[in-house]
């Protein structure tokens, strides 16, 4: 494996002109709206899509399902192929798979087609690692942080286009036009791609561990089969248990293969470093907080306060204007944290966004009876999730040898879904736990319980942070063209 320069590499970006530089920036910025655009597009339509294909509220998850076991299998073994053959080739492949998908989504006549569409569309989630490692290859260290913290915005303003513009479309008489809107922009992804985007400068050892890709992808099926078990019928169900305990097993035996491979799927010695296993921690957590609270917040603010003794009985209009409060801090935080750690440093960044997140989720916990606290609240932990979506991907591509920065960011990518994974099924048993039978709703002590469940992992995320060790920057580089910053 080669060595990790931390600033990227600049010999390769100073042979480029600043306007192909911008050009390629800008591409990659669509690709990564168009995948926030697909993510929000498709929830607004879940009550069409049941009358749709005549199926029942309870089936409509697995649309969801689906395509989050696809990714949780595709996105270490793409991400790592991306580092063997190319990521520019396998970002190309991967988005001629979800057009596919999408496509196959909007004429399926059937739901079970409609399913095969969707896990078609899993290697979505690997499109952020690939273009990561594409940035990081291409750009300075300065320039690669601002432009991952603009593709990570991108995902977040493509989410709430995509929300918007499914208030609209629904309105429409025929379903299938509604649903082939995502496949127009997908197509126009596979002409940037094709068309705009370069490829990435190294590449690692072509040796693929079959074995390991096959025990990992096994490894992540039954894990996040079992999680999404759980979040129906409990740990303690049979159901649950086996693919959680196969899991384990299959995590082992993946493990003690991975150690006497001689090219490794995942270099187990790497990311046990401390210089990358804080910020997985931290990854987890940020997982935690993002992604297994997005149902939460919105049970809450509908409850009915004169009959659950919380709540402030919001419509769904309302709702979908709370939401934003934390989705545009986020946004605009995730763009300004490369302007931050230029000054304070990529650790000082998380320390921020870690702290952010702590005060928001126990602000949530104690000042829930107000709602000015609880937008206060909101946009504070917004601000802390947009600062470490932004710094970890950077850091984790920075502290990686160049040849493993697609698996390193896609382990990143992994590992937080994993956490929203974990967290929605814990915290549905918490709230279940909590039950108040003669109104069929959580007690309020429910969701106090989450939020302090959340403000403790970003509290184990501070005691994690000083164990990070980062290597520092060689000066010795090749310097990029003065305007080639400003432009970027």
């Amino acid at each position: 494996m080669s060595k990790n320069p931390s600033s990227g590499s600049p010999l390769a970006s100073s042979t480029q002109p600043a306007q192909r530089v911008v050009a390629i920036v800008g591409f990659l910025l669509f690709v990564e709206l168009s995948s926030g655009f697909l993510q929000g597009y498709y929830s607004p339509l879940f009550g069409g899509m049941i009358e749709h294909w005549d199926i029942t509220d309870a089936q409509i998850t697995w649309f969801v399902t689906a395509q989050t076991l696809a990714a949780g299998v595709s996105v270490p073994v793409l991400s790592k192929l991306g580092d063997i053959f190319g990521h520019r080739r396998i970002l190309r492949l991967t988005v001629i798979s979800v057009a596919i998908g999408a496509t196959l989504v909007a004429l399926s006549p059937s739901f079970p087609l409609a399913l095969l569409g969707r896990i078609l569309c899993g290697p979505l989630a690997v499109w952020l690692p690939l273009e990561i490692a594409i940035v990081h290859s291409r750009l300075s260290l300065a320039s690669s942080r601002k432009a991952i913290g603009m593709l990570v915005a991108s995902i977040t303003l493509g989410a709430v286009i995509g929300s918007i513009s499914a208030g609209f479309t629904s309105n429409l008489e025929n379903f299938t036009t509604v649903l082939l809107i995502p496949v127009v922009i997908l197509l126009l992804c596979i002409v940037a791609v094709f068309v705009a985007v370069p490829e990435s400068t190294e590449r690692a050892n072509p040796k693929i561990d079959g074995w390991g890709f096959a025990g990992l992808a096994v490894f992540m099926l039954l894990l996040l089969w079992g999680l999404q078990q759980a979040s129906q019928a409990g740990f303690a169900s049979l159901g649950t248990l086996l693919p959680i305990i196969g899991a384990v097993v299959v995590f082992l035996v993946w493990v003690w293969w991975e150690r006497r491979a001689e090219v490794p799927a995942i270099d187990l010695s790497l990311i046990t470093q401390s210089k990358l296993w804080p910020a997985y921690v931290i990854s987890f957590i940020v997982g935690v907080i993002a992604l297994g609270t997005q149902t939460i917040l919105m049970t809450f603010l509908a409850g009915d306060p004169a009959r659950l003794g919380y709540g402030f009985s919001m419509p769904a209009s309302k709702l979908s204007l709370i939401s934003l409060v934390s989705i545009f801090p986020a946004m605009l935080s995730s763009i300004a944290f490369a302007r931050i750690a230029k000054r304070l440093g990529l650790l000082k960044v998380l320390l921020i966004g870690l702290s952010a997140g702590f005060i928001g989720q126990i602000g949530m916990a104690v000042l829930n009876t107000s709602l000015t606290a609880i937008i206060v609240s909101l946009i504070v932990s917004g601000l802390g999730v947009g600062l470490l979506l932004g710094a970890l991907p950077a850091l984790i591509s920075e502290e990686a040898p160049l040849d493993s920065t697609g698996i390193a960011t896609g382990l990143y990518n992994s590992l937080k879904t994993l956490g929203g994974a974990v967290a929605g099924s814990a915290f549905g048993l918490i709230l279940a736990s909590f039950v108040m039978p003669e109104y069929g709703a959580a007690s309020l002590g429910g969701y106090v319980t989450v939020w302090i469940v959340c403000a403790a992992s970003c509290l184990v995320g501070l005691l994690v942070l000083p164990t990070l060790r980062q290597n520092r920057p060689q000066t010795t580089v090749i310097q990029l063209p003065l305007d080639l910053e400003e432009k970027i």
